[in-house]
Formats: C-alpha cells, sequence, structure tokens
C-alpha cells in the first residue's frame, strides 16, 4: 500500500509541475490529493500531530508577513493571492504533513531559492512573468523525494538543521 501511495504522490507532483508549467495553474484537486496522502503517512508512522500545527502556524505567519508587506508597500489593504496564487498557498498546505517543523522551514526556504533560480532560467525560454510556483516547489519535491529513496532519509525524523 505505501508503495502504491508513493507512486500516486509521484504522479501527483508531476502533474503539478507540468500543469503550471503549461497553464499557469493548477486543478484544486491536486494539492488536496496530495495533502490526503501526507496524512495518510503521517499518521501511519505516529507523529504527533502538534508537528501539523507548528507547520501550519508558521505558513499562517508567513502569509500574515507577506500581507503586511505588500499592504505596507501600496499604502493600502491588498488581497495577497494577487501576488502568489491560490494553487501555490493550496500547494504549500498540501505538504504540511511531509516534513517536520524545521524541515519544513528548511523547504519552504530552498525552495523559494530553487524556484527563483529555475525561474531566471525559464525565463530566458519564454516571455512571462508568472512564476509556477507551486510547479517548482513540487519538481523540488521529486527531487527530495529521490533523495529519500537513496538515501532513506525521513524528513520527519531526520532533523536537517
Amino acid at each position: 500500500m505505501e508503495i502504491f501511495l508513493e507512486a500516486v504522490l509521484f504522479v501527483l507532483l508531476l502533474l503539478v509541475f507540468f500543469q503550471d508549467m503549461k497553464h499557469r495553474t493548477i486543478h484544486v484537486a491536486l494539492p488536496f490529493t496530495i495533502a490526503i496522502i501526507g496524512v495518510i503517512f503521517f499518521f501511519k508512522k505516529s507523529y504527533p500531530m502538534l508537528i501539523l500545527w507548528y507547520n501550519f502556524l508558521f505558513l499562517l505567519l508567513t502569509c500574515i508577513g507577506l500581507y503586511l508587506y505588500l499592504s505596507l508597500k501600496e499604502r493600502k489593504l491588498v488581497n495577497p493571492f494577487k501576488s502568489i496564487g491560490k494553487g501555490d498557498f493550496l500547494f504549500f498546505l498540501a505538504v504540511i504533513p511531509y516534513f517536520s517543523t524545521s524541515n519544513y522551514i528548511l523547504y519552504f526556504i530552498t525552495g523559494m531559492f530553487f524556484s527563483i533560480i529555475a525561474f531566471l532560467v525559464i525565463k530566458t525560454i519564454t516571455k512571462t512573468n508568472l512564476v509556477p510556483l507551486a510547479g517548482l516547489l513540487a519538481f523540488y519535491m521529486i527531487v527530495l523525494k529521490c533523495i529519500v529513496y537513496v538515501t532513506d532519509l525521513d524528513f520527519l525524523e531526520a532533523e536537517l538543521i
């Protein structure tokens, strides 16, 4: 069952990547399905529920910081979803169960750096200003999952920072 769910997760992450690269949007069912699989893995390994809450709190604080920054920059209250897509936010929510809190923060930060570098490469090929953030982060997660398979490193159990 675990191998089947890992295979489905891999396919879902690929779908997010290709869909976001092509259309700059993802279907809402993709992050929800990724989250469901993550929750199944999370509870199957009996991890403490507090990890999910801490990861969610980090994401919430980051979104509040983004909202405040954009509002101060524009000198009026702004909708942060004009700067970050709803699919990107849903993807960040969906991957919460896959990481311990410190590793989720690490994934968030390194994923942003990865996305910036990848977008700079993409921008030389296509003429768009829309960043396929969810797709790039999905691809980054595929890379991380491949590292897990090669090294047997569990991102919930291993504290990387």
